[in-house]
C-alpha cells in the first residue's frame, strides 16, 4: 500500500488533472471492500457473545463493560478537544445553493432501535445493526443443546468466510489507493495538501500521546504495574501492530504479556487466567480508542470545509460514531460525515491517509487492549488502587499533557498553515461583460431641489437614446464599485443587457431607497435596479416588475458567533444583543414581536455594519447571498440561514404610471430568463462561476516536458 500511495503520487504529479478519472476506480474498490461490514458484525457479535457462559458474559460485561466505557469515554473526551490544535485559516465565499437545500433529518428511532432489522441492515443503519447483534448474542448465551452449537458453529463458519472475503479484496487495496493517490496528487491544489498535513499532524499527535503517555499513566496510577513495566509488556506488540497495521496478530503476544506482569506482582490466580485469555478475544470485537480516533477526521472535515462541526452535535456524533465503529471504518467514516452533513467526496481524503493513520491507530488499539485487560484484571483480584493524591495528579498531568500538546500542534501549524490569498480581490476585480457606452454618477439627485423630468416610456427613451438606472452604492453583489472604480454588479450587468436590447445607453444614477417613489415620480430615473426587495407599504406609489430573484435572508455576524444564530432556542437566550438592519421593516416588526430580548436597529446601509469600529452592532440582517459576497470582503464574518428558512422577492421598480416601461421589462425579463443571460450573470455575481480563472495543475507533463497545453 506504501509503494502503491508513492507510485500514484508520482503519476498524479507526472500528469496532473488528465488522472482525475481514476478517482472512480478507487470508489469502486471501496464499495467492495464495505461489501462483507454488515453481515460479518452480525455473525461476529452474535457468535462471539454466545458462546460465552453466563457467568463469565456477566462479569465481562460488568466489570470489564463499565472499564471499557470509561476508556471510551477518555478517547472521545480526546477526540473532540483535538479541533483546537486546527490553525485558525480565516476563509469566506461566494454564496452556494447548497446552504439552502433542506438537510435530512436523522431519525434517531430507526438509527438506534432495530425495529425492523433487514431495514436497518438495507438502510446501512450500523448503530440499530450492532444493538440488534448485541440482543442476540445475549439471548444466545441463555439457550443450551445442539441447536445453540450448531448455530455458533454456523455464525463462525460465516465469519471465516467474510474474513476470506475480505483478505481477498485486500489485495486489491494497493489499486484503489494507487488510483486515489494518483487523483488526488493530480487535481488537489497546495491549499488542500496543506489542510491534509493539519489532519495527519493532529492525528499522529493524538495517538501518540494516548499510547505512550495517557493509557500507560491510567494502568500505573491505579494497578501494581508501574508506568515502565506498562510500556515494557506493550513494546514488541507496538512494534507489530505499527509495522504490519493488524492487531489480530498480536493478540497471544498481549495475553502472555499481561499473564506474565500480573505474575510478577503476584496477582494472577487461575480464575484471572482464565479471564485473561477470554477477554482479550473478546474485547478484540469491539471498538477501541484506537478505532475511536477516527472521529477527528469527521472533525478536520468540518474545518476543511468550512462548516465546522457544531459543540452541540458532538454527543450524538460521539455516540452514533461509537456505535458505528463496531464494523469498518469504511463504513462508519461515510455514515458520520453524512450524520454532520458533511460532503461525501471528503471520504476519499480519509482513505487517501488511511494506510499511514491505520499504524498510528494500531499501535494506540494495542495499548487500550493493555490497559483494559490489566484494569479488569486488577479489579478481579482486588488489586485496584484508588488512592485520592495518585488520581489528582495523574488528572493533573494527564490535562497539562493535552494541553500543551494542543497549543504546540496550533502554534506550530499556524506557521505553514495560512489564510487563503485576500479573497476580496476576487470580488472586487469583477467586472460587467456587456459592453454599451455607459454614464455613471455619484451625486444624489435631491426631490425639490434637483430639476425634475417627465415620465418616459419606453418609445420616448428610444429617442433620447439614454435609459436612465437607478441604484443603490455598496449595494454588494448587485451594484457596487470594483477595484477600477468601475459600476459593477448583477443589477448593474443586467442594466447594462437591457440598454443593449434596447438599443441605447445607460446612465447610472444613484438613490436613497427612502426616497425611490418619489425619485422615479421626478424623473430622475427610469427604472431603479439595484437589489430591491418588494415592500407592501411601496406598493401604491410605484409599480414592481415581475421578481427577479428570491432571496434567502440570513445573518451576518462574525465567525465565532454564527452557530449562535442558527437555532431559535440560542438567539431566545442572547443578553445584550444588537440586531442592525437596512430594509424588511415588515418582517423586523414581528421579529421584535418574538424576540424581544434583542435590540434592533435600522441603519442607512450594509457598509455600516461591516465597517464598523466598535462592535456597535452584534449582527446585520441580510441576503445570504449578499451576505456572502460582503464576507468576501470581510473574511472574519459568516452567514448564518435562520432556522425557520424565509425567502423574500427582489424586483425593479418603475413610476407607477410608467405602465409602457413597466410591460417591456416584464417580456424583456421573461426573454432572458428563457435564454439562459440571467441564470448566466446569477452563476458569474452570485455564486462566483468563473470569478476566478481556473488555471490547470501544476504536472510535469505540461509545465516542465510542455508535451500537452
Amino acid at each position: 500500500m506504501i509503494v502503491a500511495m508513492f507510485i500514484g503520487f508520482a503519476v498524479g504529479i507526472f500528469f496532473g488533472e488528465s488522472v482525475g478519472w481514476l478517482t472512480s476506480i478507487g470508489t469502486s474498490v471501496i464499495l467492495l471492500m464495505q461489501m462483507t461490514v454488515l453481515p460479518y458484525i452480525l455473525v461476529s457479535l452474535v457468535g462471539g457473545i454466545g458462546k460465552l457462559k453466563r457467568s463469565t458474559a456477566s462479569l465481562i460485561f460488568s466489570r470489564a463493560g463499565v472499564i471499557m466505557l470509561l476508556l471510551w469515554l477518555v478517547g472521545l473526551v480526546f477526540v473532540a478537544l483535538m479541533p483546537l490544535s486546527f490553525p485558525f485559516v480565516e476563509t469566506a465565499s461566494f454564496f452556494s445553493t447548497s446552504i439552502i437545500e433542506p438537510a435530512a433529518t436523522i431519525d434517531y428511532f430507526k438509527l438506534y432501535i432495530p425495529s425492523n432489522p433487514f431495514e436497518s441492515m438495507a438502510a446501512g443503519y450500523v448503530p440499530a445493526m450492532v444493538i440488534f447483534s448485541i440482543a442476540m448474542g445475549l439471548a444466545l448465551i441463555g439457550i443450551e443443546g445442539d441447536n445453540k452449537q450448531q448455530l455458533i458453529s454456523f455464525m463462525h463458519t460465516c465469519s471465516e468466510i467474510f474474513s476470506k472475503i475480505t483478505q481477498t479484496l485486500v489485495k486489491v487495496l494497493p489499486i484503489g489507493i494507487f488510483a486515489m493517490s494518483a487523483s488526488a496528487a493530480g487535481t488537489m491544489g497546495g491549499d488542500e495538501f496543506a489542510s491534509m498535513q493539519v489532519y495527519l499532524i493532529s492525528y499522529f499527535a493524538l495517538c501518540l500521546l494516548l499510547t505512550f503517555w495517557v493509557l500507560p499513566w491510567i494502568i500505573a496510577s491505579v494497578t501494581p504495574v508501574t508506568y515502565a513495566q506498562a510500556l515494557r509488556i506493550s513494546k514488541s506488540s507496538v512494534v507489530t501492530a505499527f509495522a504490519t497495521g493488524n492487531i489480530f496478530i498480536v493478540i497471544p503476544v498481549i495475553v502472555e504479556e499481561c499473564k506474565q506482569i500480573m505474575r510478577e506482582h503476584d496477582s494472577l490466580s487461575d480464575d484471572a487466567e482464565t479471564l485473561i485469555e477470554i477477554l482479550v478475544p473478546i474485547a478484540f470485537t469491539f471498538p477501541n480508542i484506537g478505532k475511536l480516533t477516527v472521529i477527528l477526521f469527521v472533525l478536520f472535515a468540518g474545518w476543511f470545509n468550512g462548516t465546522p462541526v457544531d459543540i452541540s452535535d458532538l454527543p450524538s456524533l460521539s455516540i452514533s460514531g461509537l456505535l458505528s465503529l463496531f464494523g469498518s471504518v469504511y463504513v462508519a467514516i461515510p455514515f458520520m460525515l453524512d450524520l454532520v452533513h458533511l460532503p461525501q467526496d471528503l471520504f476519499q481524503l480519509f482513505v487517501m491517509s488511511g494506510f499511514i493513520t491505520g499504524k498510528f491507530n494500531s499501535i494506540t488499539a494495542v495499548m487500550n487492549l493493555f490497559a483494559l485487560t490489566l484494569l479488569t484484571v486488577a479489579l478481579f483480584e482486588k488489586r485496584l488502587r484508588v488512592r485520592p493524591p495518585q488520581l489528582i495528579k495523574m488528572s493533573v498531568g494527564i490535562i497539562a499533557s493535552i494541553a500543551l500538546t494542543l497549543i504546540v500542534c496550533r502554534l506550530g501549524m499556524g506557521l505553514f498553515i495560512h489564510s487563503p490569498d485576500v479573497t476580496s480581490g476576487v470580488i472586487a476585480n469583477m467586472q460587467v461583460a456587456d459592453k454599451v457606452p455607459t454614464i455613471v454618477n455619484k451625486q444624489f439627485p435631491i426631490v425639490g431641489k434637483t430639476p425634475t423630468s417627465p415620465i418616459a416610456s419606453v418609445s420616448m427613451i428610444r429617442q433620447r437614446g439614454v435609459v436612465k438606472v437607478g441604484y443603490i452604492p455598496s449595494n454588494v453583489p448587485f451594484s457596487y464599485y470594483n477595484n477600477a472604480g468601475q459600476l459593477v454588479g448583477f443589477d448593474s450587468a443586467m442594466a447594462t443587457k437591457l440598454a443593449e436590447d434596447l438599443g441605447v445607453k445607460v446612465e447610472f444614477i444613484p438613490f436613497d431607497k427612502d426616497k425611490l417613489a418619489e425619485s422615479l415620480e421626478a424623473g430622475f430615473f427610469d427604472i431603479a435596479m439595484s437589489g430591491l426587495a418588494m415592500d407592501i407599504a411601496q406598493m401604491d406609489k410605484l409599480s414592481y416588475v415581475d421578481p427577479v430573484l428570491k432571496l434567502n435572508l440570513a445573518v451576518a455576524t462574525k465567525d465565532h458567533k454564527v452557530n449562535s444564530f442558527k437555532r431559535n432556542e440560542t438567539i431566545l437566550a442572547m443578553q445584550d444583543t444588537t440586531i442592525a438592519y437596512v430594509e424588511h421593516s415588515d418582517l423586523i416588526d414581528e421579529a421584535k414581536a418574538y424576540y424581544t430580548n434583542l435590540n434592533f436597529v435600522k441603519i442607512d446601509g450594509y457598509k455600516h455594519f461591516f465597517r464598523q469600529k466598535s462592535d456597535k452592532y452584534d449582527a446585520v440582517i441580510i441576503s445570504a447571498e449578499a451576505g456572502s459576497a460582503w464576507t468576501l470582503f470581510f473574511p472574519g464574518y459568516g452567514i448564518a440561514l435562520l432556522e425557520n428558512q424565509v425567502q423574500y422577492p427582489v424586483a425593479y421598480a418603475v413610476a407607477q404610471d410608467n405602465q409602457s416601461l413597466l410591460n417591456y421589462v416584464n417580456n424583456w425579463q421573461k426573454l432572458r430568463k428563457v435564454d439562459g443571460h440571467q441564470q448566466k450573470l446569477y452563476n458569474y455575481w452570485m455564486l462566483g462561476k468563473g470569478a476566478v480563472e481556473e488555471k490547470p495543475r501544476w504536472s510535469v507533463i505540461r509545465d516542465v516536458l510542455h508535451w500537452v497545453e
